[in-house]
């Protein structure tokens, strides 16, 4: 009887150890395969990372060569890598929650094309901005003497036949072109200063007609505007060379 009574105390002794046995031996194969599905989401996010740099630097190869071209040509090509970036492969149960390689990957990924996003959008401002600049440089850069050849015009004709087309002209060329959001006034300005050159040699015709002697000044303002467009090139350059360097690598 009596060791039948140890062995009913014994009993629970062994059977709970068996159990604590086996419940330790689940945690150590949970864990294990944590581990490995960490591990696993790692490497997915290590591969990730080596085509993001790839990517980055192809594109960054894209925007040196093509920095001082056409703004039109540089934003067709980044658009066109814009639109096929590398995707961070989605990886099922819990290694992603696990792995903060993994997260870091997918912050990565939500933002990868956030620089040429908007490096995209600068080359389509600069795109507006230089055609209109050009235009306004070519109409501001007349002057009456290098038409006719002289400072003083003796046949009035030259001035109906040439002066006033080739400032119409201009102007036109001017107003074809868009203006930039926000340079509103700086184009009033520029138009203003070519529009007076035309005024003032149509006040000379009528003058000439009355068999008068007329003469105006004009480089002033057409210098006025020209500094304008020249500091607003300098801001266009400037917002261009910020949204190419936010793109190279530091």
């Amino acid at each position: 009887m009596r060791k039948w009574r140890r062995l009913a105390i014994v009993l629970p002794v062994i059977v709970t150890i068996v159990i604590v046995a086996a419940v330790g031996g689940l945690v150590i194969i949970e864990q294990q395969r944590q581990v490995r599905a960490a591990d696993e989401a790692d490497a997915v996010a290590a591969e990730f990372v080596e085509q993001v740099d790839r990517y980055r630097s192809e594109l960054a190869e894209i925007v040196v060569a093509g920095r001082d071209g056409p703004a039109p040509d540089l934003q067709a090509q980044v658009q066109a890598r814009i639109d096929d970036p590398p995707r961070l492969p989605v990886i099922g149960g819990e290694g992603a929650e696990l792995s903060g390689d993994y997260r870091d990957a997918q912050y990565l990924e939500a933002t990868l094309v956030d620089p040429y996003v908007e490096l995209v959008d600068v080359l389509g401002r600069v795109a507006v901005a230089r055609d209109f600049i050009a235009a306004a440089d070519a109409a501001l850069a007349l002057r009456i003497d290098t038409i006719t050849g002289s400072s003083t015009i003796r046949d009035t004709a030259v001035v109906e036949r040439e002066v006033i087309p080739a400032y119409e002209g201009a102007l036109a060329d001017l107003e074809a072109a868009p203006v930039p959001g926000g340079q509103e006034e700086l184009a009033r300005s520029v138009t203003a200063a070519v529009q007076n050159v035309i005024d003032q040699c149509e006040l000379l015709l009528a003058f000439a007609a009355l068999g008068q002697n007329y003469s105006f000044s004009y480089g002033e303002q057409l210098a006025v505007a020209a500094e304008a467009v020249r500091l607003y090139g300098l801001t266009v350059d400037s917002e261009l060379a910020a949204a190419v360097d936010a793109v190279l690598p530091t």
